[in-house]
């Protein structure tokens, strides 16, 4: 079942962190902040033009789907006056759109959707930015991981997975989101509840949505990512073997099993979070804070959390706080797991 063709994670890991900073200068070419208002206070005519949402990623993933919800919620519902625009700029486990956003120091109409990655990219490939050089917004929600495979695989439990792991650890080929990511730290804490070295494992990175492609071809094993695989489910593309919540979702995910009651101690989540450039104007970052405020008690955004069975773990001026624990909390389990930069 091993694809002939994939990288090992420990090569990709190497050839990732040597062309991050090649990768990060072509994709950041310096960019303007003239329109930034200079004093913290709200311009009276805020927002006097379009806003644009990065999102460092490929269309087709979960960070994705979260950046067009929001996006569109708040232009629907009129919680902004000009339209958001939407512009992904994958690369580097999302170190590509941070750098972006320290180049548009104090901008005032661009935001960064982003997940873990601003906590874990810089922890695993040492890349230079993270969370604390940019401005926190909103944690929106949280939410699970799923462990699939391709509707014809061989594969038909979390068993197999098992068997084949205990004889070879490097026998089958895992797709996911970047390094390090919470889709690599679910199928390594899978690894260790089995007793497996989870540095040993061949774990392929991709960019948000790339990885669906590479799943349902069949270009790797076992694939993992967030809820929004479920459209691939339901329409018999993809199969479900295991899903990281401590217990089983409601509605469309109803009758899919956890780790936890086929018998592995895997429990993990990701959370979707929006950041401004570093030096935000502090009335722009609280116009923002007040407008997802406001989305997140909408009856809409309400029916988007029960569809997609999101977590509401929403907090604005606390978010700092928890970015910070969640950095000490990653920083231990990756170097548990192996995955942890070397300084």
């Amino acid at each position: 079942m091993k694809d002939s063709n994939a990288y090992t994670h420990i090569g990709r890991r190497r050839a990732l962190a040597q062309i991050v900073g090649g990768t990060l200068a072509l994709a950041c070419a310096p960019l303007r902040a003239a329109d930034a208002p200079k004093a913290g206070a709200l311009p009276a005519d805020y927002p006097n033009r379009y806003i644009e949402l990065t999102i460092p990623f490929a269309p087709g993933g979960g960070v994705d789907l979260f950046g067009r919800t929001v996006a569109q919620l708040l232009n629907d519902q009129k919680l902004v006056s000009k339209p958001i625009q939407v512009v992904n700029k994958p690369g580097a486990g999302g170190a590509v759109g941070m750098q972006l956003m320290v180049q548009r120091k104090g901008d005032a109409y661009n935001l960064l959707g982003i997940a873990i990655h601003a906590v874990v990219t810089p922890l695993t490939l040492g890349t230079p930015y993270s969370y604390k050089d940019l401005t926190p917004i909103a944690k929106v929600f949280s939410e699970y991981q799923m462990m699939v495979v391709r509707a014809e695989s061989p594969i038909k439990s979390l068993k197999d997975v098992e068997n084949a792991l205990r004889k070879d650890a490097a026998s089958l080929s895992f797709g996911g989101a970047s390094l390090g990511n919470s889709d690599h730290i679910a199928v390594a804490l899978f690894a260790k509840a089995i007793g497996v070295d989870p540095t040993k494992l061949n774990y392929i990175p991709y960019s948000g949505g790339e990885s669906n492609p590479a799943i349902i071809g069949g270009h790797v094993d076992v694939g993992l990512g967030g809820l929004d695989l479920i459209t691939h489910v339901e329409s018999g593309r993809m199969r479900v073997l295991a899903i990281t919540s401590p217990k089983r979702l409601g509605g469309r995910f109803k009758n899919l099993p956890t780790f936890t009651e086929q018998g592995y101690n895997v429990v993990n989540e990701n959370w979707r979070g929006i950041f401004g450039p570093p030096e935000m104007p502090a009335g722009v970052v609280q116009y923002w804070k007040n407008a997802l405020t406001q989305m997140v008690q909408s009856a809409a955004w309400k029916a988007e959390l029960e569809k997609n069975q999101w977590v509401n773990t929403f907090e604005t001026d606390s978010f700092r706080a928890s970015l910070d624990r969640d950095n000490q909390t990653y920083g231990s389990l990756l170097k548990q797991l192996g995955l942890l930069k070397q300084q």
